[in-house]
């Protein structure tokens, strides 16, 4: 999925920490089949703790708000 947002031939040393933390809240937040269309931030908050995920700077991202594209990068 990190595809979908860096091409390949991309590079990727513009990115910021900040970039990168951003880029996995929103692909974490994507619901998955296989987890009985739950997103990986879900189901880790779940069996773990949301505290886990703040100090990681993954945050949780409506699912009409993902943006799995290039254009999630583009500083404005």
């Amino acid at each position: 999925m990190i595809r979908r947002v860096i091409p390949k031939g991309t590079s990727m040393d513009h990115l910021t920490q900040t970039d990168i933390d951003l880029m996995m809240s929103h692909i974490n937040s994507y619901s998955r089949k296989k987890l009985n269309n739950q997103s990986p931030h879900q189901l880790f908050s779940t069996i773990f703790s949301e505290d886990i995920l703040t100090k990681l700077n993954i945050k949780s991202i409506p699912a009409n708000e993902i943006n799995l594209t290039p254009e999630l990068l583009i500083k404005r």
